[in-house]
């Protein structure tokens, strides 16, 4: 439903009579006598310059923020003062433990001083796509595995940023960094296929199928559970094996830099769910029943053919039987060691121990065998 402001401005005599009169030099500093607190903010670290920790100071800090808004619900800055008739702008998430982490502004900060460029910070020239085929092919279909997986994880965030109250603006300000993240990878994978001389592979209907699922969930505390903290995961795990197997410095580099990226992610996804059952651990239960129905798609997406085969020629280096053992070898350890870390991220968070309920363990037990 449209929202249409109480006055049709340009039919407001008495706005249009008041910005006349501050034009002719009559102003009336209503702005100027406003109590706010008054607040010196200054860098804790020159280097680091003056970031959102260093304004965490009183009213205007998110040590402020209260477990549950009820008063405030405009796009007004947090610590300004409220007057009459501010619009409601309709947030549905406003209970502080449904989003927050303690580590958010410090990853948002981050998230700013490592950024990249893939266009200039890669080194593209040095690539020798024609030494050999087999090689580029296989890395052309994995960056376009990633790349799917990165549109998503671009979308999750824009799912929910508009509804998450704007009190809570460094996660807001997080989530807006984590899609500039994933828009990075999207730009990365997408022209590694396409310098290769390659072009992009094939689609996954499993991967997609699976991040479709992982889209869709019902709140947000599952979406970052899923996203972040399941997805991530595997993702971070994909980027290191990508890493561990190339050849090229610009190939490690794109990989090792993409993992930097996907780290903070995993790290918000642990800190949230620790924040989050810390405050509410009711949702403990409910929680782990959607990891009972959502795991599976760990398979739908690493185990996908569409990146699993390429892994296993790129660690392999040839379709020779005996190098294919060797590759195959490869990623078996390589999906136990994404497991593994999984599995200790979720004790992390507050979700306890899953080896005895998930499926994954045995499912990577067969695998191993």
């Amino acid at each position: 439903m449209a929202y249409y402001a109480e006055k049709d401005f340009f039919e407001d005599d008495e706005l249009i009579q008041l910005v006349t009169s501050i034009l002719e030099g009559n102003l009336t500093l209503d702005w100027y006598r406003v109590e706010t607190p008054r607040v010196h903010a200054r860098p804790a670290d020159p280097g680091r310059g003056l970031t959102y920790e260093d304004c965490n100071l009183g009213p205007y800090g998110y040590d402020a923020i209260p477990e549950f808004l009820r008063d405030r619900y405009s796009m007004a800055s947090r610590g300004s003062a409220l007057v009459a008739k501010l619009p409601d702008l309709g947030y549905t998430i406003n209970r502080r433990s449904d989003v927050w982490a303690d580590n958010v502004a410090a990853l948002y900060e981050e998230a700013k001083a490592r950024r990249w460029a893939p266009a200039v910070d890669i080194p593209w020239g040095e690539l020798d796509v024609a030494a050999d085929p087999l090689r580029e092919a296989a890395m052309a279909q994995a960056c376009t595995l990633l790349e799917e997986v990165a549109l998503v994880a671009m979308e999750v965030p824009s799912r929910w940023v508009f509804s998450i109250n704007q009190e809570f603006l460094e996660l807001k300000s997080f989530l807006c960094a984590q899609m500039i993240d994933e828009a990075r990878h999207v730009e990365a994978c997408r022209k590694r296929a396409l310098v290769s001389g390659q072009g992009l592979g094939r689609a996954s209907v499993s991967a997609e199928q699976a991040l479709k699922e992982l889209l869709s969930a019902e709140t947000y505390p599952e979406a970052s559970l899923a996203t972040n903290l399941l997805l991530g995961s595997f993702v971070l795990a994909m980027y290191r094996a990508l890493a561990a197997v190339s050849q090229a410095r610009a190939d490690r580099l794109l990989a090792t830099l993409s993992m930097q990226d996907v780290a903070r992610s995993v790290a918000y996804g642990v800190a949230h769910m620790r924040y989050h059952l810390g405050h509410q651990p009711g949702k403990a239960v409910a929680l782990a029943d959607y990891l009972d129905r959502s795991e599976h798609t760990v398979l739908g997406i690493a185990g996908t053919p569409e990146f699993l085969e390429p892994l296993v020629l790129l660690a392999a280096g040839s379709r020779a039987p005996a190098a294919l053992a060797r590759g195959a070898a490869f990623a078996r350890r390589w999906f136990a060691g994404a497991l593994g870390e999984y599995l200790e991220r979720c004790g992390a968070a507050g979700l306890g121990d899953r080896r005895e309920r998930s499926r994954l363990p045995r499912i990577g037990a067969s695998l191993a065998g």
